[in-house]
């Protein structure tokens, strides 16, 4: 049995990575070698940072997303239109990340399914609020900690093509993903993270 994700606050520094998801399957597409991502974002600066460090840090959380991708959604994600790489990349997030995951089928699932697609800055409190009471976890955190994973999964959804943001109010748009892809995640048993992102 898969062991269950804890609660990170990782996405305030790691959000989407939609392009150096992209950028990483199309290496991956040409050399078949996970070792030449990380080669490529330390020594090249393929993902354009500026520590050391950073590329290190940045280089292993991609590299753990695409781990739960085979190697055709990898394909799909290296070669496919902006939109479909993004709802790729917040896939793989999603199956990376609780509250990334819980965020999407607990807030934006619900909401596409009442056909409600206004999204408020009140009902982002509400989710992380919510997540303090049920984890000790999240109640440790700062309230400094709380505010950035609420900004990040506010730009998550954003950058994924989920919502408009609007100012106060954010529109949620249901994505539309390609029937192929829909498929083959169906037949991999991932349907939940289809629904959860309202596809």
């Amino acid at each position: 049995m898969k062991a269950e994700l804890k609660y990170s606050s990782q996405i305030k520094d790691m959000g989407l990575l939609e392009k150096e998801m992209k950028i990483a399957c199309q290496e991956y597409q040409n050399t078949k070698d996970l070792g030449v991502i990380i080669q490529k974002s330390i020594s090249d600066n393929a993902f354009m940072v500026n520590t050391e460090r950073r590329r290190k840090e940045l280089a292993y959380k991609i590299i753990a997303r695409m781990a739960v991708l085979d190697d055709y959604l990898i394909e799909q994600l290296a070669n496919s239109p902006y939109n479909t790489a993004a709802l790729l990349s917040l896939y793989a997030l999603m199956k990376t990340d609780r509250m990334t995951f819980e965020f999407m089928n607990e807030v934006i699932k619900d909401k596409i399914e009442l056909m409600n697609y206004r999204l408020t800055d009140i009902e982002l409190n509400q989710f992380i609020l919510c997540k303090a009471q049920q984890s000790e976890l999240v109640a440790k955190w700062k309230d400094s900690n709380k505010i950035q994973v609420k900004s990040a999964l506010r730009k998550i959804i954003t950058d994924a093509g989920i919502i408009r943001d609007l100012g106060s109010v954010l529109m949620i748009m249901p994505p539309i993903l390609d029937k192929q892809i829909y498929n083959h995640i169906v037949e991999l048993g991932d349907k939940k993270y289809l629904e959860a992102m309202g596809v």
